[in-house]
């Protein structure tokens, strides 16, 4: 079997010991916490680019039958549970038999299957953020009983496409709720982000590299080297560790290391030290490095020392930190600054400035540029997007994407970076807070009302999640790429489109050209392709004549984003007459004598 067919596996057993637990909940049984865990951890297991060890895979599958089958034991009415939730195979001669029959099932509604993968990769990008907390000693306890109880809906293959479409946007509130969990983890253990000139050369000591994301582990590599002579470095997404107080004033802590996380492979045959990698994005690494190449949690790679922590959460890398005493110093590969940390605390202290910029349009909007970077040539659309964006604009940034924003160099409006590197994929939380509190402080009807627009690197469990977080929180008209996840259907991408506008990426100038665009006559009347939002925008009071005509439902969330024709269309009203009486009735033009 290759690596993805064992990933599916133990998703099928985790499913199936999701159930016995949902099951055990309804019965009133107490759920062991030992079982929590090991459905997070599976699911993080099984998230893109994090485990590539079939061999470990292999055994969590079995352990995980097994502890399903004892806890089906202390239940009343197994009868209940669905034949896949009752399969409790022999030995792993079943599994290719099984899953084989389950993928055959899958693909009888394809629709259904495509949302099904939705939820469970969405589930997985939750999972990894409840991780990242529960590492530094914080935990949500609903976020245990609600992921189990998804995942176990996912079994029953009869669920309709209504169904499984509001589970996955229950799915995104708790991707809001796990992002919220782990950012309140890190400020209470490293302190509040502040902006902060991060280092993008190296020093003359050697070094050891933190590559992926998990603070944790940062933390303990400063400890260890604390007083030994050894640098710490990080790469990728680690560079947000930079903002936080209680980590940046260590003086050994010295920048950030190498380009975009695509190109680690060349960057960690650069560094000479040793590079402990921990989260995800995690390649197998080239023998010219693999000696000094390591993993630590719930990242594995074949042949490749992993580091677990103790009952305290603490990893010992002692041995580590000895091997970078005998190594060469960086290879310097950029040179420079590059300003970061603003997390919700920072743009909230700036946001009179922002409301001030939009409001005289010194920044006419913000793009929100977040995701995952990944190997796709197309990932150049980001950068490309961003050189393209007027100078009237600035952006928000967060996730690995980032890095390719950041040498771009396009400077500052009215003394404010025009990049604005918000942080890790997870510190989308801080961009959704600040959207919302330009929300009240523009008295705006919803999110879609802000001069904020949401662009989406999807390529793995994180950004779906982040996806399906933007649309909890109200958000639309949301471009993704560089392409449409293959997994989705053309009906399901048909159902986000309609009601939500997503929009998969197209030029680079066209979309940047887009986000300014706005419908209007040129006489001053209102054009019928005008959305219902602008025209509300620039003329309060149609919401009133608009309802008098019969379009009663015109200030809700769905019709706001509509244009005037379509909404008319819904009421089985025709445009022009519409259009007509707002003229007359705005006083856009003279009534006939």
């Amino acid at each position: 079997m290759e690596l993805k067919d064992y990933r599916e596996l133990l998703d099928i057993a985790t499913k199936g010991l999701c159930a016995v637990t949902t099951e055990m909940r309804v019965e009133l049984q107490e759920v062991p916490k030992s079982v929590d865990r090991m459905v997070v951890e599976n699911l993080v297991l099984t998230s893109d680019d994090i485990c590539l060890d079939p061999v470990l895979l292999s055994r969590r599958i079995d352990e995980t039958f097994a502890q399903k089958k004892t806890l089906m034991e202390t239940l009343k009415a197994t009868r209940i549970l669905t034949p896949a939730a009752q399969w409790c195979p022999e030995d792993a001669s079943e599994y290719e038999e099984k899953l084989s029959a389950i993928r055959a099932e899958d693909h009888d509604n394809i629709d259904a299957h495509s949302l099904r993968v939705l939820i469970t990769r969405g589930l997985k990008g939750v999972a990894q953020i409840a991780d990242m907390a529960y590492r530094i000693g914080f935990e949500d306890e609903g976020i245990d009983p609600f992921l189990q109880r998804v995942l176990q809906r996912t079994l029953k293959f009869n669920l309709s496409i209504g169904l499984l479409f509001n589970l996955s946007m229950e799915v995104g509130g708790f991707g809001y709720r796990a992002m919220g969990l782990l950012d309140k983890a890190l400020i209470d253990r490293y302190g509040t982000p502040s902006l902060t000139n991060v280092e993008l050369g190296v020093r003359k000591n050697p070094g050891i590299l933190v590559a992926g994301q998990d603070l944790r582990v940062l933390e303990c590599v400063l400890q260890a080297t604390d007083g030994q002579g050894v640098d710490v470095y990080t790469y990728g997404e680690l560079l947000s560790a930079h903002a936080y107080e209680n980590l940046r004033s260590v003086d050994h802590f010295a920048g950030q290391y190498g380009d975009s996380p695509e190109n680690q492979t060349a960057d960690f045959a650069d560094f000479h030290g040793p590079v402990i990698f921990a989260g995800s994005g995690v390649k197998a690494p080239e023998e010219s490095f693999r000696d000094r190449f390591y993993t630590a949690g719930l990242t594995f790679v074949p042949e490749v020392r992993n580091f677990q922590p103790d009952e305290d959460l603490w990893y010992d890398f002692t041995e580590v930190v000895e091997q970078a005493k005998a190594c060469e110093p960086p290879k310097d590969k950029r040179i420079g600054e590059q300003i970061i940390g603003f997390g919700h605390d920072q743009l909230n202290t700036m946001g009179e400035r922002i409301l001030g910029s939009l409001n005289d349009h010194s920044i006419d909007r913000l793009i929100a540029i977040l995701g995952t970077d990944s190997a796709d040539p197309r990932e150049t659309y980001f950068a490309d997007l961003a050189a393209e964006l007027p100078k009237n604009s600035a952006i928000l940034t967060a996730g690995s994407v980032q890095s390719r924003l950041a040498t771009l160099g396009l400077g500052t409006v009215r003394g404010i970076p025009r990049v604005l590197t918000v942080g890790q994929l997870p510190d989308q939380y801080s961009i959704c807070m600040f959207a919302m509190k330009l929300q009240a402080d523009l008295e705006k009807y919803d999110l879609n009302g802000v001069p904020v627009s949401f662009v989406l690197s999807i390529s793995d469990e994180r950004s779906l999640l982040s996806l399906l977080v933007l649309l909890y929180v109200g958000a639309k008209k949301i471009v993704i790429g560089p392409a449409i996840p293959n997994f989705l259907t053309e009906n399901i991408f048909g159902i986000f489109e309609k009601n939500f506008g997503l929009t998969a990426a197209g030029t680079p100038s066209e979309d940047a050209k887009a986000f300014f665009e706005k419908t209007e006559n040129t006489d001053g009347t209102i054009d019928t392709n005008m959305l219902i939002i602008d025209i509300l925008d620039k003329y309060p009071e149609a919401a009133t004549i608009l309802m008098n005509v019969g379009m009663s439902c015109v200030t809700c969330g769905s019709a706001l984003y509509e244009s005037l024709a379509e909404a008319c269309m819904v009421h089985g009203l025709d445009p022009e007459d519409i259009k007509e009486v707002l003229d007359h009735e705005l006083g856009l033009v003279e009534d006939d004598e």
